[in-house]
């Protein structure tokens, strides 16, 4: 194999690559084009998955003979206690217990069932996993708080991907806000890049809009609400997001009623500085997430903190509608929709939402920025603007009424039809029904004769 990889190396040679039964040369190249191949590197994982299955069978500190049947397969490899005799003591030695990790590249567990450690951090469980990283509940043996450890699978990741995630957590770890997950601590032990974040019980607003597909008015506006308050606290510290969907909107449970009590802003990982030029992005380059992308992030067009106001409205959009807003059938074509279509069923929703509503959306998800409200807070306004009018007069029109379905996306809107016309298809057709009266009887008239 060449050093340069120019085709998906076979399943046989990534099971060899992770096993590391190659040459080194060989070994490197395919660990290189893992690196830039989502699908590659997920057979990877697949496999380093088997390959730490394995080893807690049996295979590392302990010989497989020397476990019992009691012994479970999933947790870590454990030496059993053995007193020793020493010439020069007249005591006994007993040798501590030595666990092996559930990851390569984490240190041994200091307790039994416990997956590995790094640091200051004893690792519990699994909470979340990625082609490049993954989030495990920890504990922080140093202060004693339960956290959530995100890590960068080392194996995985080159340098432009390591500086990324040590800039997202410093970025993350500057901005103390109410909805903004905070970031305790951001770090490298031993070659491995970590982020200590709190530790968040609930959902995120994507897992809850599959399950349930739309939300009503009232929860929309209490979401938006915090979202736009969390991107305010960002903008302030002169910072955008870039990335603001459904998958990076944490409701935190808690809440009375069962309800989620709080809104927190997750993943800063492509957020940008409005006052210094990021080197780790190309120039030209599109970073986000291309269905809740800004027309001017598409065009690589100068950003600043309205290019999140179009993504908040067209997270409102999908909450709303239930509806993936400019859904096509593959990127470019959403890309394409984003910069030239308005957004889909918007003419059909009006005739259901509030004017107000209907407003504020629009305004969300205008295409030129300078028709967008110009900050985040400003939308904290409108929103809370609308909810006092709502309360006023009708009995709430606004926020009691509006636990409604969204229409069709395809439904098309009704088209007035002018009263002369109408007249005239009116006389065309008795017209021509009283013709066909008058054949019908010469019909039956010839038939007679």
């Amino acid at each position: 194999m060449s050093d340069q990889i120019t085709k998906c190396p076979e399943q046989e040679e990534l099971r060899k690559c992770v096993f590391n039964q190659m040459p080194a040369n060989e070994l490197d190249a395919v660990k290189a084009h893992v690196k830039t191949c989502p699908k590659c590197r997920v057979s990877f994982t697949t496999i380093l998955k088997e390959k730490v299955a394995k080893e807690n069978q049996g295979i590392g500190p302990i010989p497989p003979a020397t476990k019992t049947a009691a012994d479970s397969p999933s947790k870590p490899a454990e030496i059993p206690s053995q007193k020793v005799d020493d010439s020069h003591s007249t005591q006994q030695k007993v040798i501590t217990p030595v666990f092996k990790p559930a990851y390569p590249f984490l240190d041994p567990p200091t307790k039994a069932g416990g997956l590995g450690s790094l640091g200051d951090y004893e690792l519990i469980r699994v909470l979340g996993e990625g082609g490049m990283g993954i989030v495990f509940e920890a504990d922080d043996k140093k202060l004693g708080r339960k956290v959530a450890l995100k890590v960068l699978r080392p194996e995985l990741t080159d340098e432009n991907f390591r500086q990324r995630f040590e800039r997202e957590g410093k970025i993350s770890s500057s901005i103390q806000d109410d909805n903004i997950c905070l970031v305790y601590q951001a770090g490298v032990h031993k070659s491995v890049s970590f982020m200590a974040m709190e530790f968040l019980k609930g959902e995120d607003l994507d897992a809850k809009l599959k399950r349930d597909g739309w939300l009503p008015i009232p929860v929309v506006f209490k979401i938006a609400k915090q979202m736009a308050l969390g991107l305010a606290a960002a903008h302030e510290k002169k910072l955008i997001h870039r990335d603001i969907k459904p998958a990076n909107v944490w409701l935190e449970s808690g809440g009375p009623g069962g309800d989620f009590k709080r809104v927190k802003l997750l993943d800063f990982g492509l957020a940008k500085s409005t006052e210094v030029e990021s080197t780790l992005t190309a120039k030209g380059m599109i970073v986000g997430t291309p269905n809740y992308m800004a027309p001017e992030q598409i065009c690589g067009e100068p950003l600043d903190e309205r290019v999140d106001l179009f993504s908040l409205g067209c997270v409102m959009y999908r909450m709303l509608s239930g509806k993936i807003p400019f859904e096509k059938e593959n990127t470019l074509a959403v890309l394409h929709a984003v910069v030239e279509s308005e957004i889909p069923s918007l003419n059909d929703l009006d005739q259901k939402l509030p004017k107000e509503v209907y407003g504020l959306m629009t305004k969300l998800l205008s295409k030129n920025p300078a028709d967008r409200p110009a900050t985040a807070r400003k939308v904290v306004a409108m929103i809370e603007a609308i909810e006092n009018s709502g309360l006023e007069g009708e009995k709430n029109k606004v926020l009691s009424s509006m636990l409604f379905k969204a229409p069709d996306i395809q439904r098309q809107k009704k088209t007035k039809i002018p009263v002369g016309a109408i007249v005239g298809a009116g006389v065309i057709l008795v017209a021509v029904v009283i013709g066909i009266i008058l054949l019908v009887f010469k019909f039956f008239d010839g038939t007679k004769n």
